[in-house]
């Protein structure tokens, strides 16, 4: 079974993806990984968010939260203490925390974005808020005018309103772009593969630490292992 699955993607990222026009990328733990001090500034927001529901003190949800992670995901450990929309709660940890000052430039993601706007449309679609989105990206010395489109928190990327956003602003510009020309960026399957999908564009999974089988995309452990299909 996992020979028939590995020659399957490896027949998939062969496919190099020839009707892409239009690349999107997300923002968080795509563009740049977590780190020890990303964890505990996204963490220490989660806690805040079970205080608040289970009417704790703050040390209380931490102590709630780390009973339980990381023998499970964090996702997972919301789920069990009973947090309602356990997988809304991660992202908007992953989305708002105070991350920023904690965040330092890649030149090896900057210089893959310079080769791929060579050859594509460029798009950022991200949950954070626009304002959080931009001081990330001055943080990481990337450039905002590199993206074509810039689509942010203000359209949810969970109902699909954000995808559709950067495809009709896309679509205004070169009338013969379908959606299957469009293949979106990013490290969750739920907002950034299934959604993308659902609306007919194609997806590419990357900082993935396990692959997932039930995924019919490309899945990569690193941003930089997409140059095998994109470039």
């Amino acid at each position: 079974m996992e020979e028939t699955y590995s020659y399957f993607m490896f027949l998939l990222k062969m496919n190099k993806f020839t009707d892409i026009k239009v690349v999107g990328f997300d923002l968080d733990q795509t563009l740049f990984e977590k780190s020890p001090e990303i964890d505990a500034a996204i963490q220490s927001h989660i806690y805040q968010k079970i205080a608040v529901y289970k009417k704790c003190s703050l040390e209380e949800g931490k102590k709630l939260f780390l009973s339980l992670y990381p023998q499970m995901s964090g996702r997972e450990a919301l789920v069990k203490l009973g947090i309602p929309d356990a997988e809304g709660v991660v992202q908007e940890a992953l989305e708002n925390a105070d991350i920023a000052r904690f965040l330092k430039p890649d030149k090896k993601v900057i210089k893959l974005l310079v080769s791929l706007k060579k050859k594509y449309k460029l798009g950022l679609v991200t949950g954070s808020p626009r304002a959080t989105a931009i001081k990330k990206l001055e943080k990481l010395r990337i450039p905002i005018y590199i993206f074509d489109c810039v689509i942010t928190g203000e359209f949810s990327k969970r109902e699909g309103v954000a995808y559709k956003e950067w495809f009709s602003f896309c679509k205004k510009r070169d009338q013969t772009l379908q959606s299957n020309n469009f293949v979106y960026i990013g490290d969750r399957k739920m907002t950034d593969v299934d959604v993308p999908l659902s609306l007919g564009m194609q997806a590419i999974l990357v900082n993935v630490k396990e692959e997932d089988h039930s995924i019919t995309v490309p899945q990569y452990k690193s941003l930089l292992d997409i140059q095998e299909i994109l470039l």
